[in-house]
């Protein structure tokens, strides 16, 4: 059995996936925190139909000044909580536009 449960939603179209499995839920919300590409004029028509899976959507979201703290800090958060969690799974609730 999975662990560990990763689930991303936009804050603009949906709302929060339910817990999963009863695990301890740990919520980060990136909505004002990270580069946002559609916000590029430059940039908006070329990401409609992408995602942070593609290149240049993730580089521009991980070129945001403190992105790496900001992708460490949960790191970190989720791995004390998976330690105190003994065993019960985890999830970790992404909130991003």
């Amino acid at each position: 059995m999975l662990d560990v449960f990763i689930d991303s939603f936009g804050a603009r179209w949906q709302d929060p996936p339910p817990p999963r499995c009863r695990a301890a839920v740990l919520g980060i919300n990136l909505t004002n925190t990270l580069l946002n590409p559609p916000d590029a004029p430059a940039l908006a028509g070329i990401v409609a139909r992408q995602t942070g899976q593609d290149a240049g959507v993730r580089d521009y979201v991980l070129n945001t000044p403190g992105a790496a703290r900001i992708v460490n800090d949960p790191v970190h958060e989720l791995a004390a909580l998976r330690a105190a969690a003994q065993g019960s799974p985890v999830q970790l609730l992404v909130n991003c536009w």
